[in-house]
């Protein structure tokens, strides 16, 4: 059975490794083969106001005989009909959030990590407001990652 770890600074810098080199991919379907929504129209941008502010929550990195659990802070903002924003590992380093695309209850959105690798996460909505899915790396799952609209969302994460 796996040992789950929580991620303290020392550990986090290791998992932040893993998520980013995706040295072993989680045993899960691609992102190709995930189902897809379908209806594939982008939910207009005024739906996406509930996606607006600051969210945190935690990225779970399977390993062969451990999972690490990293916490995330992600906020998301607005400009014209643009959804864009910034990622963060605590103590690691941020990323730009880009091409996000709300389509019913789904949403998908980029993160660009600092040495340029592209996290592409494609998670749901839940019934408590919470967003659960998948961060993949080449088409292959890295990372589950499970956020919430944190209190002060109307902070933005800082370096």
């Amino acid at each position: 059975m796996p040992t789950r770890v929580t991620a303290g600074p020392a550990v986090v810098g290791v998992a932040l490794l893993v998520l980013l080199s995706a040295a072993r991919p989680m045993v899960a379907a691609p992102l190709a083969a995930q189902s897809k929504p379908k209806n594939n129209r982008a939910t207009p941008v005024s739906a996406g106001v509930a996606l607006i502010g600051g969210w945190t929550g935690t990225a779970t990195v399977p390993l062969p005989d451990s999972v690490i659990v990293v916490p995330v802070l992600y906020t998301f903002t607005q400009s014209g009909t643009t959804i864009s924003g910034q990622a963060m590992v605590p103590g690691q380093g941020t990323g730009p959030i880009s091409n996000v695309v709300l389509t019913g209850k789904q949403v998908r959105f980029r993160v660009t990590a600092p040495e340029g690798r592209l996290l592409e996460h494609d998670g749901t909505f839940g019934a408590d407001g919470s967003i659960e899915g998948m961060v993949n790396m080449d088409k292959q799952p890295i990372a589950k990652f499970r956020i919430a609209p944190r209190k002060d969302s109307k902070s933005v994460p800082k370096k």
